[in-house]
């Protein structure tokens, strides 16, 4: 039972590394290119859903990275306090 416990354990903090290391992945609607599926040589359009960019945030990559931002704000703080 622990071991599975660990496995579990494992997993979300590769998955939250895997967040933090990599926040975004290809957009579904254009697979990754920017331009709209009408587009072609003469007419081209930005992809509606990703603005053009071909990256989609991935989900809780921005609560990562907050929580990142935040602890080292707070060490910064400490550190600073101690001086």
């Amino acid at each position: 039972m622990a071991q599975l416990i660990l496995f579990g354990l494992l997993a979300v903090l590769g998955y939250l590394g895997s967040l933090y290391l990599w926040p975004f992945r290809p957009c579904g609607k254009c697979l990754g290119t920017g331009r709209n599926r009408g587009s072609n040589k003469k007419r081209y359009g930005e992809c509606r859903r990703c603005r053009g960019t071909g990256r989609r945030q991935r989900l809780g990559s921005k609560a990562v990275h907050r929580g990142a931002v935040s602890l080292a704000d707070k060490a910064r703080e400490r550190k600073a306090g101690k001086r």
